[in-house]
């Protein structure tokens, strides 16, 4: 039994609350039982108290089963165990006396706790053991993993889970959330397999959230729904749930919303849809009207004639402007057929510009990524100095496209949302107000020397009138009146 005293050690040590570690001791104790003949996985999930409360009887061991059987790959406890082992830091550094239970604890933080490169590489050396140790693998295996691991994560505290939908689901969109994925890795490659370093700067340029897959899905396992967020050094991976239909992500495109997720920690969770062609109709004025005054972070999707989709991801309030706004978050994208995110390079700050047209990025007159008035004849250029060089639409593309579909969606959490959409709601009134008084105000003549109608002929008599002898005020109908009698 380990004291608090020892417990407060401990917590001088490694990233967990004294909550946490008395679970993770429980665990370590559960995986050092020679008798348990339980696999590790199963272990770890049900030495958790949280997993009987929130899944009575032996629900939480039908979902491992799940888990290890039909969605992770074979093995793939064995060497998530391996690769939380190999960090020999305690061996050296520490001062514990149970140096098994102070590994397990370092391996426990790598998966997340330490920062998303701990966590990179224990995926890479999992997808390493998994390929038998190989020195290079190949970008489906990794991908592959990630995308199993996001689902697994759901699975282990979702309220319900039945097992045909979910590999149903798993399967058939496989392809579509990892084909994009794959492609991009493998551009970081020079040849068909893709080595440890190469792997790493693609995740910090292209997927931030990459990592998170792995974090949240061990979370889960050890704490359930105990989810102790102002603690947490990573972002919870969260599949986006949308909250009106898409006419974009149907059908082979369903599944790039995973894609979509990973590329920054803003686009997981509720989904709120700001406008779509659909819904709001194939029109500037349409589109500036559902978006102008949200405040809080955005995502712009098209979809071209041809099937390419691009976009752009704000943090900003929408405004109609003649300068650039935004700021460092933001960054445009293309999805399919390969993703690729191109961030700001700190070189330019004319990240978005919305009067008559929509840009982003380059000069007021060559935007990077141009949607003109007309919403027609698009352009997306490769290279700007505000964002990173690269194509937004494939290669052997044209830099012109048409608009098959345009999506705007509120993102960043039910609380983020609600507040935007209050903000809009506010800039709403504030501009109704602002033409109603233009309307109804009574002394026209302020209004009338703001756009200078005093100085145009239509008014021209009343300065060549003014002293003259034979003009007198009409006091019965009042203004002035010409007296012919003199």
């Amino acid at each position: 039994m380990t004291s608090q005293a020892e417990i407060n050690k401990l917590a001088e040590r490694y990233p967990f609350v004294d909550e946490e570690l008395e679970q993770l001791i429980r665990c370590h104790s559960a995986l050092c039982d020679i008798k348990n003949t339980d696999s590790f996985l199963t272990k770890i999930a049900l030495s958790s108290p949280y997993s009987y409360f929130f899944l009575p009887g032996n629900e939480m061991r039908r979902r491992i089963e799940i888990v290890e059987g039909r969605i992770l790959p074979e093995g793939f406890g064995s060497c998530l165990r391996a690769a939380m082992s190999v960090d020999l830091f305690v061996d050296c550094a520490n001062e514990g006396q149970d140096l098994s239970l102070e590994r397990f604890l370092e391996g426990v933080a790598d998966c997340g706790q330490r920062g998303h490169k701990e966590a990179l590489r224990v995926i890479w050396d999992c997808c390493s053991y998994l390929a038998g140790f190989a020195d290079a693998l190949k970008p489906s295996l990794i991908v592959d993993l990630c995308y199993r691991l996001a689902f697994a994560a759901d699975v282990t505290i979702s309220p319900e889970a039945d097992a045909k939908s979910i590999i149903e689901k798993l399967e058939s969109e496989r392809d579509g959330a990892c084909l994009s994925l794959e492609k991009s890795l493998a551009q970081f490659g020079k040849t068909d397999l893709i080595d440890k370093q190469n792997f790493m700067t693609w995740a910090e340029l292209m997927v931030p959230q990459l990592s998170s897959t792995l974090s949240t899905f061990v979370h889960n396992l050890l704490f359930h729904t105990k989810w102790t967020r102002h603690h947490l050094n990573f972002v919870p991976f969260e599949y986006p749930k949308l909250d009106h239909m898409s006419s974009i992500f149907v059908g082979r495109h369903c599944s790039n919303l995973f894609a979509l997720a990973l590329t920054s920690p803003l686009m997981g969770g509720k989904w709120h849809n700001l406008y779509s062609f659909e819904y709001h109709g194939n029109s500037m004025n349409r589109l500036q009207y559902s978006i102008l005054g949200f405040s809080g972070p955005s995502v712009m999707v098209i979809e071209t004639e041809q099937g390419h989709i691009l976009g752009a991801f704000l943090n900003t309030t929408w405004k109609k402007s003649k300068e650039f706004y935004g700021d460092s978050n933001a960054f445009i994208f293309q999805l399919h057929p390969t993703l690729a995110v191109f961030n700001p390079t700190g070189n330019e700050t004319n990240f978005v510009h919305l009067l008559d047209g929509l840009g982003f990025g380059g000069t007021k007159d060559m935007p990077r990524l141009y949607i003109p008035a007309s919403m027609e004849a698009c352009n997306a250029g490769v290279m700007d100095k505000t964002f990173r060089e690269g194509d937004l639409l494939p290669g052997d593309a044209l830099e012109k496209f048409d608009i098959k579909s345009l999506e705007v969606w509120a993102v960043g959490g039910d609380d983020v949302i609600r507040n935007g959409l209050k903000a809009r709601g506010d800039w709403r009134a504030l501009t109704d107000s602002t033409i109603y008084q233009a309307r109804v105000i009574k002394d026209k003549s302020s209004l009338v020397k703001d756009i200078n109608l005093l100085d145009t002929s239509l008014y021209k008599h009343l300065s060549e009138a003014r002293g003259r002898a034979e003009f007198r005020v009409d006091e019965k109908h009042g203004g002035y009146v010409l007296d012919r009698s003199q």
